[in-house]
This record gives structure tokens, sequence and C-alpha cells, in this order.
């Protein structure tokens, strides 16, 4: 039997991304609810915004164009928030839910057709706490074929596997909410990386945390030059932050800057090197992949570099 479960949907990488691809999940978000094998009882969808930053009659005309009611066996909801953000909004759709299992998807990511049922099919095994699905660059010019390169996120692949793991990507997750609600991501100043310090409370405490390489989503790219910056630059900032939340960060800090960014640059080297062809990249292209990664990467190191001198300056200097 499928368990009962609810979704929450963040809006806020809306300011970030074309509605087009909101529209594009949506759609195909209904049309997996609509296959799929009939619950308990209907499952709950949480649209969640800031108000600062998102237009709710925006939000609630796209919801109700794309889940017409009578048409999509679903309850929707939609939530505007005051001064919550990614993480926050995330944590708040938990707690207002009410199936067994919460799934955590991203407004900005696209998923394969089979998504939902993958993503649920682990959880028959009572020992399996939370699942995370596979996120992967959508392929759509040079610079995104470079992305998927060097980025947070593997390379798609066609694999169809439930394994164990350590780590989990917050725009495509699935936990048993009883689990989640005794933890939840922290709240630390940072713009990305509470799924890192989730993953190792998970882990540390001996939780089944698994990866389920069948659930899939296409992830856009930065789509401006601004975001690109500012996103490399938090990226640095964030490394620091959760690094030392995990004591991991060396005692020397610069030498562990030094390391890092020497590491991340040989890295995309290799990936270049090794799957350039596997996504399009040959001769020009491949140089250019290259200098987008080192381009990311120094910013990053910029922003670890920056932070360990005055960990607020990249918040002010370059919010997001």
């Amino acid at each position: 039997m499928t368990p009962t479960f609810s979704i929450a949907i963040e809006w806020e990488n809306a300011r970030f991304a074309e509605l087009a691809r909101t529209r594009r999940m949506l759609r195909e978000l209904r049309r997996q609810l609509i296959e799929l094998s009939p619950p308990p009882s209907a499952p709950e969808i949480s649209f969640l915004y800031d108000r600062r930053s998102i237009d709710g009659e925006m939000v609630e005309r796209v919801v109700a164009e794309e889940f017409r009611p009578g048409e999509t066996p679903a309850v929707t909801r939609i939530v505007p928030t005051d001064r919550l953000t990614y993480y926050r909004q995330k944590n708040l759709g938990a707690a207002e839910a009410h199936g067994d299992i919460v799934i955590f998807l991203d407004c900005d990511v696209v998923p394969e057709p089979g998504w939902l049922a993958a993503m649920l099919e682990g959880f028959k095994d009572p020992d399996v706490a939370a699942v995370g699905g596979e996120t992967y660059v959508e392929l759509a010019g040079v610079c995104s074929r470079a992305f998927a390169l060097f980025w947070f996120f593997n390379l798609r692949d066609d694999a169809e596997a439930l394994t164990p793991a350590s780590f989990f990507h917050a725009n495509n997750v699935a936990f048993r909410r009883s689990v989640f609600m005794g933890r939840g991501f922290p709240d630390l100043p940072i713009y990305r990386g509470q799924c890192t310090l989730l993953g190792e409370q998970l882990r540390a405490e001996g939780l089944g945390l698994y990866r389920q390489t069948a659930a899939r989503v296409a992830h856009p790219i930065p789509l401006s030059l601004g975001y690109f910056i500012a996103r490399a630059l938090h990226n640095g900032r964030d490394t620091v932050i959760v690094e030392e939340t995990l004591r991991r960060y060396d005692r020397r800090r610069w030498r562990t800057l030094r390391r890092g960014y020497r590491a991340r640059l040989a890295h995309a080297f290799e990936q270049v090197k090794r799957h350039g062809k596997d996504v399009g990249l040959t001769g020009p292209g491949a140089v250019a992949a290259l200098a987008v990664a080192v381009s990311y990467f120094t910013l990053q190191a910029i922003g670890e570099a920056v932070t360990l001198v005055n960990p607020r300056a990249i918040a002010r200097l370059a919010p997001l």
C-alpha cells in the first residue's frame, strides 16, 4: 500500500529561475500523482513562500492553473510566510504536514517520470528513515554542460538502485515525518549547507539515510552573472561555517582553504578530461567549461577567505 505522504514545495528559488520551469515541475508532478496507486488519503501539497520577495497572487494563479480543482488527486495549500528563508520554509512545511512521509521538492527542479513512485518505494523497508533522490544539471548549452561536470550534483545516469548514503540534496528528498520532526534542518545563518549537517546527524545516529538513483530531477544553472557570482561567494562562506560547525576545518585554516581550492580545481580538470565527451564537450567547449569551473571555484575561494576574516561580510556584500 502507498504510504500517506505530504509534499512541501518552497517558492524561494523562483527568484532565480524561469517561471516556465516551475510550471513544468507542477505539470509533471500532477501527472505522477494521477498515475500513482491511490494512497489511503489524498496527499497534501504545500506551497510556501516569503511575502517580502514573492508575489502571492502569482503563486495562487499558477497553482490554480496547473492543479485545477477536481482534476488532481491532492489537497493543495498556499502558505505565505514572513521572512522565512529556504530551509525555514521546509521546516514549516514539515511541521504542518500530516502524511507519514514528507517529501521536499524545489520549485525549480523538474522530476523525471517515475520520480514520485521511486521516492516512496524505499519506505516499504521499515529501516529506511530518509531517501535522497538523484539531482543532476539539465544540459542546455556550454555553461550548463560545464556545471554538470563540476557543480554539486552527479552526472545523470540510468542507474536505478536504493543504496546507503551519507548525504542528500534538500531539493529532492523524503523523510519519515516522525524522524524529521525530531531534528529538522538546523537554523544557521548560511545560504545552503544545512542539508550537510542534517545528513551528518542522521549518520551519527545510525538512522537509515538512503540514495534512490531512480528518483531523478533536473536542476538549472545560475541564469545571470550576478547570481553566478553571489552563489559562488556564498558557497565559500557556507563551506567555512559548515566545516567549522562539524569541526572538520583544520586548525591552520588558510592551509585548509588552499588545499580545498586546489582539490576542487583538480577535480574539475579530471571531470572535463574523463566525462567531457559524455556531456557533449570537446575542443573549445572543454576549454570554455574549464574556464567556467576555474571562475566559480576562484570566487568560492574568495568567499572562504573573506569569511575567515569577517564571517558576515559576504552576506552583506552579496545578499541572496
